[in-house]
């Protein structure tokens, strides 16, 4: 399994594997979401992504940021993570989709992405039940297409693994 590190961040980081502008659809703001390699000194501020979520060279996406506040977390194995989880994979598939990870039980949040006219699969984000979502317009150059998770499993591979992690290495 590979994961990325990934925040949200007022400038865009000269070091960063991937990053886009973004900007809010309620005017709540604008920055950068921005992607270092696992190998990376921890970024201020930063969560583990699964690191299938992150292309350089992917296109514009509309996307639902569901994030904790600074300083609080829910375990991963928390039964409400589990059915925000259960409600994801129950809905269509987005174009991407991963939690956002602090250590190896700390769930902080989840990212969906999705591309194309149809953004409706993000007027309800079952993350953003745990934590306020922000529902982001966001530019090139981060989020990639990813396989569809393997249903029904909602368990990670590996304690320090974002979901849906749902192949085994070789």
């Amino acid at each position: 399994m590979t994961w990325c590190w990934f925040a949200v961040c007022e400038d865009r980081p000269v070091d960063a594997l991937a990053s886009a502008a973004f900007t809010a659809d309620d005017g709540r703001g604008c920055g950068f979401l921005v992607a270092w390699p696992s190998g990376h000194d921890e970024p201020v501020g930063a969560a583990r992504i699964d690191g299938r979520a992150i292309d350089p060279s992917g296109g514009e996406a509309a996307a639902s940021l569901a994030l904790a506040p600074p300083g609080m977390s829910l375990l991963f194995d928390d039964i409400a993570v589990s059915q925000a989880i259960r409600m994801a994979l129950s809905l269509p598939a987005p174009d991407a989709l991963s939690t956002l990870t602090q250590g190896d039980t700390r769930y902080v949040g989840a990212v969906t992405v999705v591309r194309g006219e149809d953004t409706g699969r993000l007027n309800y984000d079952p993350f953003g039940v745990l934590f306020p979502a922000w529902r982001l317009q966001v530019g090139a150059g981060l989020f990639a297409d990813m396989p569809a998770p393997a249903g029904p499993v909602i368990q990670r591979y590996g304690a320090g693994n974002p979901w849906p992690f749902d192949r085994f290495g070789s």
